[in-house]
C-alpha cells in the first residue's frame, strides 16, 4: 500500500502575527490577528463599495431632486405668469365695459385736443393703475382703415413716455394686439416697442350697434415678470438646498451603516485568511449584514472543526476516518478491531501498455482525472478509499463507520464506477487523448474490479509518530485475486459468493456464476460471479 496523501500543516504564528483583540461594543471581545495593514486601505477610496454606492445613490437622488425642483420652478413660474395674464385680461375687459364707446366714436382719429371726456377716461385709468402696483400703463387705441395703423385716444403710463391723443402707433409687430379689436386677447410672451418691454392684454371697445371703435390695452413691465421668476427661483433654490442637506445626511448615515459592518467583515475575513479561525463577528443586526455575520461565524466554526481534523488526524487518508475517531482526540492508539466489511480492489487494464505511449505529464494528468472520478463515486456510495496503488484503488465499505448494507453499497459503487469510466472514455475520445492508446490496439480504457466480503482487522498501522488507517486480512487478498481473475474470465467485475449472498434481489439477478476458482495463496476455492 502506497504512502498516504499529505495534508496541509497548521500555520504557526510568529511573534509579529500574534492575535490581537477587536472590540465590537463594551463587554464583547473579538479575536483577530494583527494585520500588517488595514485590508480596507488596500482599496482606493473611489473603488470602495460604500463610497461608490453613496455616490451612485446620491447622484441619482440629487438628479431626481434637481429635476423635481426644475419642474416645480417651471410649473410655478408658468402658473404665476398665467395668473398675471388672466388678471390683465379681466382688467382690460372690465375697463372696456365702463367706457362710452358711442361717444368715443364721435371724435376724429387724429384729433389732438384734450377734452373733459379724455380727462375723465385718463383719471379712470390712473385710479386703476395706482390701485394695482403691477400695472405700468393703460391706454385706448383706435383703428384706422389700415389695420396696423392705430391712433392713441387716451394713454396713462407710470413711465416717462406717454402716447398723446391722435398720436400714431404701428401694430405691425404685435399681431395679438390686432386680435384685441375682435375679442379679448393677451400676449403669451413680452414684446418690445418704443414704449418699453411689456406684457399686454387687450379688450375691444364696441358701440351699442356692435361696431368696434377701439381697444383698451393694459401693460405690465417685463421686469415684473422677472421679479416673479426671481421669487420662484429663490424659493426653488431654498427647497433644493434644504433637500440636498437632508439627502446628504441620509447618504452619510446609509454609508456609515454599510461601512462599519463591511469593514468588520473584511477585518474578519482577513484574519481567517491569515489562519486565525477564532475570530467571530457576533453581529446583533436584523439586516443582511447581520445574516452575513451569522453565516461568517458558522463558517468560522466549520473551518475551525476542519482545521482540528487536519491537525489531529492529518495522518489519515479519509476525513471520514478522522471523524470516526474525533471523539478519541489524544487517545489515538495503534491497533484495530475485527469487523466484517466489503473490500473493493480496482486496477486498470493495459496500464503498462498505455503508459508507454503517454508522456509522464500526460500519464499523471490522465490518472489524476481517472482517480478523481472514481474517488468521488466511492465517496457517494459511502465507501472509504484506503489508498491509491499507482493505477489501483483499494476501498472498503463498512469501516470505519459500520454499515449493515456494505455489500450492496460496494456492488452498486462498482457499477457506478464502470459508468463513470465509460463517460471518461467518451471525454478522452473527444479530447483526442484516446488516439494514443488506440494506435496500440487498445480501443478504450478498461478496469478490473474484485469485490469480497469478509472479516478484516481495521485500525491504525504504523508507529506512534506516523500511522495510517488500514484494513488487513484474508478478505483483502481475496478481493485482489478476484480482480486478477477478470483476466481469465474476460470480465470487468467479479464478486465472491459471500458478496452475492448479501445482495438484494435486483442486484443478485444481474450476476452470472463463473464457477469455482482456486485463488493464489488460499487453500479453499472461491465461487465467482460476474456482475
Amino acid at each position: 500500500m502506497s504512502e498516504q496523501k499529505q495534508v496541509n500543516q497548521t500555520k504557526v504564528w510568529s511573534a509579529t502575527e500574534a492575535p490581537v483583540l477587536l472590540q465590537e461594543r463594551p463587554g464583547e471581545v473579538l479575536i483577530a490577528p494583527a494585520l500588517s495593514l488595514d485590508p480596507i486601505s488596500e482599496i482606493r477610496s473611489f473603488h470602495r463599495f460604500h463610497v461608490r454606492l453613496t455616490m451612485l445613490y446620491g447622484s441619482v437622488v440629487i438628479l431626481t431632486l434637481a429635476l423635481l425642483v426644475y419642474l416645480f420652478y417651471s410649473l410655478w413660474s408658468s402658473s404665476e405668469v398665467e395668473s398675471l395674464q388672466q388678471r390683465l385680461l379681466t382688467l382690460s375687459t372690465s375697463l372696456a365695459a365702463t367706457i362710452d364707446a358711442d361717444k368715443v366714436a364721435t371724435y376724429p382719429l387724429q384729433a389732438t385736443e384734450l377734452t373733459p371726456f379724455h380727462q375723465e377716461i385718463y383719471e379712470q385709468f390712473k385710479a386703476m393703475a395706482e390701485r394695482d402696483r403691477d400695472i405700468d400703463s393703460i391706454y385706448l387705441l383706435r383703428p384706422s382703415n389700415v389695420p396696423a395703423d392705430l391712433y392713441f385716444f387716451v394713454d396713462f403710463a407710470k413711465g416717462q413716455m406717454v402716447g398723446q391723443p391722435g398720436q400714431y402707433y404701428s401694430a405691425e409687430d404685435t399681431p395679438i394686439l390686432l386680435k384685441g379689436f375682435s375679442r379679448p386677447a393677451v400676449e403669451n410672451t413680452p414684446y418690445r416697442d418704443e414704449f418699453g418691454y411689456t406684457l399686454s392684454a387687450y379688450a375691444p371697445l364696441k358701440t351699442n350697434a356692435g361696431q368696434t371703435v377701439g381697444l383698451v390695452g393694459v401693460d405690465v413691465k417685463a421686469e415684473r415678470l422677472g421679479m416673479v421668476e426671481q421669487r420662484v427661483m429663490m424659493i426653488s433654490v431654498v427647497i433644493f438646498v434644504l433637500s440636498f442637506l437632508v439627502i446628504a445626511f441620509v447618504s452619510w448615515f446609509v454609508s456609515r451603516s454599510i461601512r462599519e459592518p463591511l469593514g468588520r467583515l473584511i477585518q474578519g475575513t482577513g484574519a481567517v485568511a491569515q489562519g486565525n479561525l477564532d475570530v467571530r463577528m457576533h453581529m446583533s443586526r436584523g439586516d443582511e449584514f447581520g445574516l452575513l455575520g451569522k453565516y461568517f461565524d458558522k463558517m468560522a466554526d466549520e473551518l475551525k472543526e476542519r482545521q482540528t481534523l487536519r491537525d489531529l488526524f492529518g495522518r489519515y487518508l479519509s476525513e471520514d476516518v478522522a471523524r470516526s475517531v474525533l471523539a478519541q482526540e489524544h487517545k489515538i492508539d495503534l491497533g484495530g478491531e475485527e469487523v466484517v466489511v466489503t473490500v473493493l480492489f480496482c486496477d486498470l487494464k493495459d496500464y503498462t501498455t498505455i503508459s508507454e505511449r503517454l508522456s509522464p505529464l500526460q500519464m499523471v494528468s490522465m490518472l489524476n482525472e481517472y482517480l478523481g472520478v472514481m474517488n468521488s463515486i466511492i465517496d457517494q456510495h459511502k465507501g472509504c478509499v484506503i489508498e491509491f496503488l499507482g493505477d489501483g484503488i483499494l476501498a472498503v465499505f463498512g469501516a470505519p463507520q459500520a454499515s449493515p448494507d456494505h455489500a450492496e453499497k460496494g456492488t452498486r459503487c462498482a457499477l457506478a464506477m464502470r459508468e463513470g469510466l465509460d463517460a471518461l472514455n467518451k471525454q478522452w475520445q473527444a479530447d483526442g487523448l484516446a488516439q494514443r492508446w488506440e494506435a496500440l490496439g487498445v480501443d478504450k480504457i478498461e478496469f478490473r474490479i474484485g469485490l469480497h466480503t469478509g472479516a478484516v482487522v481495521a485500525g491504525n498501522l504504523g508507529s506512534k509518530t506516523r500511522m495510517k488507517y488500514a484494513v488487513i486480512g484474508d478478505t483483502v487478498n481475496v478481493a485482489a485475486r478476484l480482480e486478477h481473475l477478470n483476466k481469465e474470465f474476460t470480465t470487468t467485475i467479479l464478486i465472491s459468493d459471500d458478496v452475492k449472498a448479501r445482495l438484494p434481489n435486483d442486484l443478485a439477478e444481474r450476476t452470472t456464476q463463473m464457477g469455482l476458482s482456486q485463488v493464489k495463496g488460499r487453500s479453499q476455492p472461491v465461487i465467482c460471479h460476474s456482475l
